[in-house]
């Protein structure tokens, strides 16, 4: 079975982000956002740099956003349990705990309608190699996002394009970072990356 390869069009690196990262995000679009928790909205910070980096002001609909994390909302999942103790938590902090609710607010700043996922997983390889099986001609907008001290808002724009003349390389997920790679494929499970 011949690999697909994906051409990297955007990346992003924020492990920690920035300090001022709230202030850049409500520069860059041009408000605050609202009614997202602190998760969602490093989330939306990593995704529209990352778009921007690769030239594009909208995700196209029939890209796949797939956007991975190792706690997820934990922060504010943790204050709605504490919450919980002197009755129900507030509306907001419910929904701001649920994963899901990043989905709406990555759409309506992308301006995107289409497939997309959050997962929760340990390995940033694996979720890449799943969202790269199912990515259309659109390509793929992955992320891996959490908002633990320091945070972390990493994302990729991936775009599908033939092998060429790419030497590829065995490499981590760590590796991705590295702007000298433009081309990525997987054999296997084992991640490839090209210049």
């Amino acid at each position: 079975m011949p690999m697909s390869v994906w051409r990297i069009t955007g990346r992003f690196f924020a492990a920690p982000p920035p300090a001022d990262w709230r202030a850049q995000l409500a520069t860059r679009l041009g408000q605050r956002p609202r009614r997202i928790g602190e998760w969602a909205e490093l989330a939306l910070f990593g995704a529209r740099q990352c778009l921007d980096s690769a030239g594009e002001t909208d995700l196209p609909g029939g890209a796949l956003l797939s956007l991975s994390s190792l706690h997820g909302p934990d922060i504010a999942l943790r204050a709605a349990l504490e919450q919980m103790h002197d009755g129900v938590p507030m509306p907001i902090t419910f929904l701001n705990s649920q994963p899901s609710q990043a989905l709406p607010a990555l759409a309506q700043y992308l301006g995107w309608q289409g497939n997309g996922r959050c997962l929760t997983t340990r390995d940033p390889l694996l979720a890449l190699l799943l969202a790269c099986l199912e990515a259309g001609p659109d390509g793929l907008l992955a992320g891996w996002v959490d908002e633990d001290a320091p945070g972390t808002s990493i994302w990729l724009r991936l775009s599908p394009t033939a092998a060429g003349n790419s030497a590829f390389e065995a490499a981590t997920f760590a590796m991705l970072e590295n702007t000298r790679f433009n081309v990525l494929a997987f054999d296997g499970m084992q991640l490839k990356l090209g210049t």
